[in-house]
């Protein structure tokens, strides 16, 4: 008899340890899943908590500040296990913030891209929104940077050197998502620097394509030219003016010069293989259909900080040395004449960022100087 008492005493103890264990086992993974999936926060953490200064950088609107200070707080048990590692090592630290808010922009990248694509399938790209189109022209490319390391990922003993490896290069191995503000901002003037060289090489072919021009409608082009070789900005309306020349010979898709389109490809990252014509008029219809995007959304104004400044830099404006305000007018600027040019004048979209940010104060620091 008092064996069995004891036994049954033993074995309520057993179990009430069992039924704790289990109890904090649920809690825990549901705060590891809400953390990941459905605490999902929207873009650009909240930068007011002195441990959560180091994120991607995406900039959320002012109004999504309190949701972001309650996703991002240190009840949250990811956030808990990161600032264990902080008193550890605050250097590892960093990289692991890092790791958690890339993953989580990245996944929410990755559901609006995926959307895109079921879109575009069932209907066409004019039913797309501007985040939707934009992602759809970039994020590709920054998953094929990810290709090495989710494709190793899974072997055993490979993370030892395979995720410093990524944080040593990431420009090369990491996408946008896991980048510092300082490391997109150098990547990002880097990329530009080399462009800007061919969008000089561009405006010198411009030029000598004027000259085996002789109609009395080149007139406007003429002064667009010459205001340009000066060092001046062209006015906006001598270019919305000077849209019919892409119409004519040697300006047409159809007749622009093989040098000239391979410059072209350059200044837009595009490889040179080929049908490099019929690739770079699909790439005018869609910076077209980024603008009415832009236009039917409510315009410039309504993007928010990380849109807009990827939207001038892809439009040929540097905008690290500009506010806000210089951007947004800017992109209206651009938008004024990309409303102006039709299927026939193609071709001037792609020249747009020569014509109009050339010789803008803002991209002198992107002249190299020997």
């Amino acid at each position: 008899m008092k064996f069995m008492i004891s036994t049954s005493r033993r074995y309520a103890a057993i179990n009430c340890k069992l039924l704790n264990f289990e109890n904090n086992t649920y809690k825990n993974s549901r705060f590891f899943r809400n953390s990941v999936v459905l605490q999902l926060p929207s873009k650009e953490p909240l930068k007011t908590d002195t441990k959560s200064t180091t994120v991607p950088p995406y900039i959320s609107d002012n109004k999504q500040n309190m949701n972001e200070s309650k996703m991002l707080n240190d009840n949250n048990f990811t956030m808990r296990l990161v600032n264990k590692i902080e008193n550890w090592s605050p250097s590892t630290a960093k990289y692991a913030r890092l790791s958690v808010f890339g993953c989580k922009y990245l996944y929410k990248d990755v559901l609006v891209l995926l959307s895109a694509y079921k879109k575009y399938y069932s209907s066409d790209l004019s039913s797309l929104t501007y985040a939707e189109l934009e992602l759809k022209y970039r994020l590709p490319l920054q998953l094929v940077r990810l290709t090495p390391i989710l494709i190793f990922w899974p072997v055993p003993f490979t993370n030892l050197f395979l995720f410093p490896l990524a944080f040593m290069f990431p420009k090369y191995l990491l996408s946008e998502h896991f980048w510092t503000d300082e490391q997109l901002k150098n990547y990002w003037i880097k990329d530009q620097q080399n462009n800007f060289e061919h969008n000089i090489r561009v405006f010198e072919h411009l030029s000598l394509m004027a000259e085996e021009c002789s109609d009395d409608m080149l007139l406007k082009w003429f002064r667009v030219i010459e205001c340009l070789g000066a060092g001046g900005v062209s006015p906006v309306e001598d270019i919305i003016q000077a849209i019919p020349v892409f119409t004519m010979f040697p300006y047409h898709f159809s007749t622009l010069p093989r040098q000239h389109i391979k410059v072209l490809l350059k200044m837009y990252n595009i490889h040179r293989g080929w049908r490099r014509r019929v690739r770079l008029k699909n790439l005018a219809q869609y910076i077209q259909l980024m603008d009415k995007a832009i236009e039917s959304e409510g315009g410039p104004d309504k993007l928010n900080d990380r849109q807009l400044k990827w939207a001038c830099l892809f439009r040929g404006l540097n905008p690290f040395s500009s506010s806000r305000e210089t951007l947004v007018l800017y992109l209206k600027d651009w938008i004024k004449i990309s409303s102006k040019i039709d299927n026939d004048s193609l071709s001037c979209i792609l020249h747009c960022q020569v014509l109009l940010a050339l010789n803008r104060p803002e991209n002198n620091i992107l002249k190299r100087t020997e």
